[in-house]
């Protein structure tokens, strides 16, 4: 019997859909970012092309994603409450 492997995804918003196994963190964009480091990251991922903004409303949180050893940043409008309920929800589907 060949058992196929589910490949749990989350939708950050719009069309982005991102495998749950990529994600390292949900952050607040207003307690995270008043952080130097924190900043520091933001800033130099946006200089390196690293950075995507998902929609076009007011930024909320933002999500940090790693394929392999290449990490890249959405910023999105949906909240981090937002995101890690999606996050709770499809995880009792699996």
């Amino acid at each position: 019997m060949n058992v196929k492997k589910k490949n749990p995804l989350i939708n950050i918003g719009g069309v982005y859909i991102l495998p749950k196994e990529e994600i390292l963190g949900v952050f607040d964009l207003d307690t995270a970012s008043t952080k130097t480091d924190t900043k520091r990251f933001l800033s130099s991922h946006e200089k390196l092309g690293r950075m995507v903004t998902v929609g076009l409303d007011i930024p909320k949180s933002f999500v940090v994603v790693a394929k392999g050893r290449r990490e890249k940043v959405y910023i999105t409008t949906l909240s981090s409450t937002s995101i890690q309920s999606r996050w709770k929800r499809q995880s009792k589907h699996l």
